[in-house]
């Protein structure tokens, strides 16, 4: 059986355990609402068949959309469980509007919460036992993934030691494909590699993942090779390799959770990533509806104030070095250039009168909420660069694409504009060695203050 076979097959299975663990969870939580004597009566169980059919149906479709059955190896799964508490919340909100707009709001709200809880820890048990099963099959040599190995050869020799070693999460290397040395016919010569020695095998079925591992030296050439791959649409992933940058060190040797990873994580552990993610989407869209009316008065100052969009758009180059519009309340005149110099005073004519209290009061930045839930930015990160100046980085700016670009930021809250570029990506790779979630509440705490007194802001 072939691997993509075998892929749709564990997604059928995933899919039926779902539905009738979320059945289960239901009988269960209204057994438990029958015993609770102490509250009203309940409704006949069949009155629930309405909405428990719609929930079903809205968890699986957002289970769907967080890649909830798609083939996962790790070592930590933690990242799948909070996807799980994400996807479930959601879809009882979802379901919850839905139904009260259908006029099922007499059902019981205590049975709605044991239901919730029900299905958060059934999911994640079954899930748990599903992944435990899964690893010990690959172990032995199930469900094994074919992959190719692309890198320096030191680092083919240490992801291969690794693959070997954390047999559970059943990768088999195919193919090695050493990256040609030297700079100016390196991505020429990748790319006859590529044809030659990957894409042929891919389209036989031969291997099913590129791993990608270089130095952080070579950043550049993984962007070129990642683009490579993205051409011919093959998957594939990056592995963070050992590297020194400002004074820290991390190996692939630290272990496997840290080398079967994308290079956008960092430092930060897949479970803290995805409750970054979790968090960044809840406060992202809970702060948009609480701002709407501001949103509106906003709209109406800049219509009253000059002519033109009320969205400003700019391209900006954010994780992996991938491109995306950043959306911004336009502050500017329409005859300003796009990729105009930013601002170095209060009084610049190119401002408008409303945009000049948007920038020092950092409304402007409010429209970009809207990337942060469209996953191109974060909350908390490095501030996303215009194409043109990333052009001009160092090799060690490009360290700030191994992370989600973010609204505000560690360099942001230590002044803002004020402190040259060389002293503010200082800021940025401190907060990428160092990122943890309690510095993401730090910086976003001391960015409210920042904002309010238009420190550095013009």
């Amino acid at each position: 059986m072939s691997f993509r076979r075998n892929k749709l097959m564990q997604s059928i299975l995933l899919l039926v355990l779902d539905i009738v663990t979320l059945g289960i969870a239901f009988l269960i939580s209204y057994q438990i609402r029958v015993q609770l004597t102490f509250f009203i009566q309940i409704q006949p169980m069949l009155e629930y068949f309405g909405p428990i059919l719609v929930l079903l149906g809205i968890s699986i479709l957002i289970f769907m959309q967080q890649g909830l059955y798609r083939d996962v190896r790790d070592l930590s799964m933690l990242e799948e469980y909070t996807k799980i508490i994400k996807s479930l919340t959601y879809a009882f909100i979802i379901a919850l509007g839905i139904t009260f707009f259908m006029k099922f709001y007499e059902k019981s709200r205590v049975l709605v919460v044991l239901f919730w809880l029900s299905a958060v820890v059934a999911s994640i048990v079954v899930r748990f036992f599903y992944y435990q099963v899964m690893k010990h099959l690959r172990a032995r040599g199930w469900n094994q993934i074919n992959v190719a190995v692309v890198g320096s050869e030191k680092n083919i020799k240490a992801v291969r030691q690794l693959l070997k070693q954390y047999a559970q999460l059943g990768y088999h290397v195919a193919v090695s494909v050493a990256l040609p040395k030297g700079s100016s016919t390196r991505a020429k010569n990748f790319r006859q590699l590529v044809d030659h020695e990957i894409l042929s095998r891919y389209q036989k079925q031969e291997i099913e993942l590129v791993i990608v591992s270089d130095t952080v030296k070579n950043y550049q050439h993984i962007l070129e090779v990642n683009e490579i791959f993205n051409e011919y649409a093959i998957p594939h992933r990056n592995v963070n390799e050992a590297f020194d940058l400002v004074g820290f060190k991390t190996t692939t040797t630290e272990g496997l959770e840290g080398l079967i990873s994308s290079l956008d994580e960092g430092r930060i552990s897949g479970g803290s990533k995805a409750l970054k993610r979790f968090f960044d989407e809840l406060i992202a869209i809970s702060f948009m509806l609480l701002t709407l009316p501001l949103w509106l008065l906003i709209i109406i100052m800049i219509k009253l104030d000059s002519q033109g969009p009320v969205f400003f758009r700019q391209e900006r180059v954010g994780y992996q070095g991938r491109k995306f519009l950043m959306y911004k309340f336009r502050s500017m005149y329409t005859h300003t250039p796009t990729y105009a110099k930013t601002p170095k005073k209060q009084k610049d004519p190119r401002i408008t009168r409303c945009g000049g209290f948007l920038r020092r009061a950092s409304l402007d930045e409010l429209p970009q909420l809207i990337n942060v839930i469209k996953g191109d930015m974060s909350l908390v990160g490095p501030r996303p660069e215009m194409p043109f100046m990333v052009d001009k980085y160092k090799p060690i700016y490009r360290y700030r694409f191994l992370v989600l670009p973010g609204i505000t930021g560690l360099w942001q809250v230590s002044g803002r504009t004020e402190k040259p570029l060389e002293e503010n990506i200082k800021y940025d790779l401190y907060y990428i060695k160092n990122q943890t979630l309690l510095l993401d509440f730090v910086i976003l705490l001391r960015t409210l203050p920042a904002v309010l007194f238009g420190k550095g802001a013009y």
